[in-house]
């Protein structure tokens, strides 16, 4: 589902992925999440996004894309592991 916000954002004309920010899950201890604005994505592919620094993202480790400081969307996570 993130991919698809991500690719409205990119290319509907209403829309400015520039005033987006992404949160994921970054490697690391559990719960360790970073935020970077969506301009440091390069590209869309299938399974994850291409930052412009080289590295590779996959969609599932996105947790929410807030724009203009709204909630745009948010992970639905389950608790208690299943």
């Amino acid at each position: 589902m993130a991919k698809r916000i991500l690719d409205l954002l990119t290319w509907h004309p209403e829309k400015d992925i520039s005033k987006c920010q992404v949160t994921y899950s970054h490697r690391g201890p559990k719960g360790n999440l970073k935020t970077i604005p969506a301009t440091d994505i390069q590209g869309l592919e299938r399974g994850f996004m291409v930052m412009i620094d080289g590295s590779m993202i996959p969609y599932h480790r996105i947790i929410k894309i807030e724009c203009d400081n709204m909630l745009i969307w948010k992970k639905n996570i389950k608790k208690g592991g299943s």
